[in-house]
């Protein structure tokens, strides 16, 4: 297969489909990982969160973004001024936490506790 590029202009707004064929979001913006040749695509989902999808999920790109089956998803870390993310931790027991903007607040779903 002839791999093609795309600007961040061109991907930025069109629709996100997951592998099962399901509308998950819209293109926000595009990261990258300091100090790695990692991309990553910003998707706002269909619920208002934000999540961040590695560029290796990305099957195909051209009127609509198509994702591999079973992509994995990872939270970003909601600060305007950072260009990639880490993945915040609960402090009790080590489990990823979600960040919900509409509480401005972390929730670890393992404890059951907004932070």
């Amino acid at each position: 297969m002839e791999k093609k590029s795309i600007t961040k202009e061109k991907v930025v707004g069109m629709q996100v489909i997951n592998g099962e064929g399901s509308l998950i979001g819209t293109v926000k913006d595009v990261s990258f990982a300091i100090g790695e040749a990692k991309m990553f695509m910003v998707v706002e989902m269909k619920d208002g969160r934000t999540q961040e999808f590695p560029w290796e999920d990305i099957q195909a790109a051209s009127d609509f973004v198509l994702l591999k089956p079973k992509p994995k998803i990872e939270a970003i870390t909601p600060t305007p001024a950072s260009v990639a993310s880490t993945q915040t931790l609960c402090p009790a027991c080590g489990k990823p936490l979600t960040y919900y903007p509409e509480h401005k607040r972390w929730y670890c779903h393992n404890e059951k506790k907004w932070l």
